[in-house]
């Protein structure tokens, strides 16, 4: 029998921390479940004992909802000793199982910088956070990927108080521009262009309608480029530096897997191709790494959710053929 490789090699290397990690899971359920009840069934309480005085609606269900505001407001204190023992012990090691010279940063995040070489945002950024930053070789190819929020801060006027009537004290507001997954791999075709793919939200609603309702050209000046593949179009609006830029990247078999990968991520997902690099945003709210309190650590199926996403992003730099420098030195036509 051959070898286990990949996710199943990580997996029952794994087990053994996994079943150390089993208890202090079951301790920080219960410390939290603990946190909860002790507050949001005084809160409970002191809510009827209200309402039994004579007190309206307001005096039966504020305290409760206090009481619960203060639990939310405390779980991440809870959960965070587990958490980083987790991230430690398992996606750590994981990771350099899945990845050639992996190193992984549990706060870390790819950089404004990258998601700004995309193209794939029209506003610039003010910064970003993000946690689960991956960097390592995947079939030789440099990969990075981790869960960012990308944000843009503008000042807001302080309000004006019969004190303070002439008051120009302002704060900072943020505006989130993106929150997802960011992705960057080396893109091993010659390029010499601009290639910047967008999710196409008007062909779903219009069919063949929408293609002459999309901006001929985008803020930076690329051209709107209708590819072949019905399926692609469905799903993306291309621009890029030229219509034969665009036809030279966006090979058949790229654009299939491509189609394939947004359809099984279920989130709206960008992506470009610059200057030797593939860039992919991926809008979605789902915590990648995350442990879980609810399920024991040592089942397949929770441990198979840790890899799903990792996974996707792996098999797309094989599909895509990234990993296999088969165009010589050339360049963009």
């Amino acid at each position: 029998m051959p070898a286990p490789h990949g996710p199943l090699r990580a997996y029952y290397r794994l087990v053994p921390y996994l079943r150390r990690l089993e208890p202090e899971r079951r301790k920080t359920w219960a410390s939290l479940a603990a946190a909860w009840a002790g507050l949001v069934l005084p809160g409970t309480l002191l809510g009827i004992w209200l309402w039994n005085l004579g007190g309206g609606w307001l005096h039966l269900l504020a305290p409760p909802l206090a009481a619960a505001a203060v639990a939310a407001w405390l779980s991440p204190s809870v959960i965070y000793p587990f958490k980083h023992e987790f991230k430690r012990k398992i996606i750590r090691p994981m990771m350099r199982e899945l990845l050639e010279d992996a190193d992984y940063a549990p706060l870390g995040s790819v950089s404004a910088l990258d998601l700004q070489a995309s193209l794939l945002f029209n506003q610039p950024f003010s910064g970003v956070e993000g946690e689960d930053l991956v960097i390592g070789r995947h079939e030789g190819v440099e990969i990075k990927f981790s869960e960012v929020v990308g944000y843009r801060e503008h000042e807001s006027q302080g309000l004006a108080t019969p004190l303070a009537p002439r008051s120009e004290r302002g704060f900072k507001a943020r505006q989130v521009l993106f929150r997802g997954l960011f992705f960057v791999a080396d893109f091993n075709k010659p390029t010499r262009g601009q290639v910047v793919v967008h999710p196409d939200r008007l062909e779903a609603r219009l069919g063949p309608v929408a293609g002459a309702l999309q901006p001929r050209r985008d803020e930076s000046g690329l051209v709107h480029v209708r590819m072949e593949d019905p399926r692609f179009e469905r799903r993306f609006v291309v621009y890029a530096s030229s219509a034969e830029a665009a036809h030279y990247a966006l090979t058949p078999a790229l654009m299939e897997r491509l189609a394939e990968f947004r359809e099984q991520v279920g989130a709206p997902v960008a992506f470009s191709i610059l200057y030797g690099k593939l860039y992919m945003a991926v809008a979605t709210h789902k915590n990648m790494l995350e442990p879980p309190l609810f399920g024991s650590l040592t089942s397949p199926h929770v441990f198979r959710g840790y890899l799903e996403d990792v996974e996707l992003f792996l098999s797309l730099v094989e599909a895509l053929g990234l990993n296999r420098r088969i165009w010589g030195d050339g360049t963009w036509p």
